[in-house]
């Protein structure tokens, strides 16, 4: 039997122009489900800037392809209502995009993280301190060093919460 895409669970990333931070977090969590031989969730990407068809920036793609994954074919969308209500998980890369999801479509709320803090819910406070400890900084404009430094970032995120997410997987 053929599976079809109702069949996959959905993971969404979100940042800002969706050139970095999200299409690397995408990127990276393609290759682990591949590695893990796991074909049944769909992987996705969209920014809250409202880019359309951009790449992915061009230090992106040299610091994902040296740790072998390819963003060469990434093309920037601007995250949708219809996105949001399709995933089964969504994870925000900044507080002000967990905000930006939420004028969108209150909803999603309750399937929103901040990458840093899932499972945990996201915090509800605006203060400074705990949004520089839970969010990926935007190497946009940065050096090489920027962006390796949050594909580390990213990347040591994942790991931690793949099992949890293939928990959400198995329960779906």
């Amino acid at each position: 039997m053929k599976k079809t895409d109702k069949d996959n669970f959905k993971v969404l990333f979100v940042c800002t122009g969706n050139t970095c931070r999200s299409p690397t977090a995408e990127g990276i969590l393609k290759k682990m489900l591949k590695q893990s031989q796991i074909d049944n969730v769909k992987v996705s990407s969209a920014g809250t800037f409202g880019l359309q068809n951009a790449p992915a920036s061009l230090f992106a793609i040299q610091v994902a392809r040296v740790r072998n994954v390819n963003l060469s074919g990434h093309r920037s969308c601007e995250l949708t209502k219809e996105m949001l209500q399709e995933a089964d998980l969504i994870l925000a890369m900044s507080q002000e995009h967990l905000d930006f999801i939420r004028r969108i479509d209150k909803k999603a709320d309750e399937k929103t993280y901040l990458l840093k803090a899932f499972p945990q819910p996201h915090p509800v406070s605006n203060d400074d301190q705990n949004r520089g400890v839970l969010f990926i900084r935007d190497p946009i404009g940065g050096s090489l060093n920027d962006y390796e430094q949050s594909f580390l970032e990213i990347e040591k995120e994942l790991k931690r919460i793949f099992q949890k997410l293939l928990c959400l997987v198995r329960k779906s």
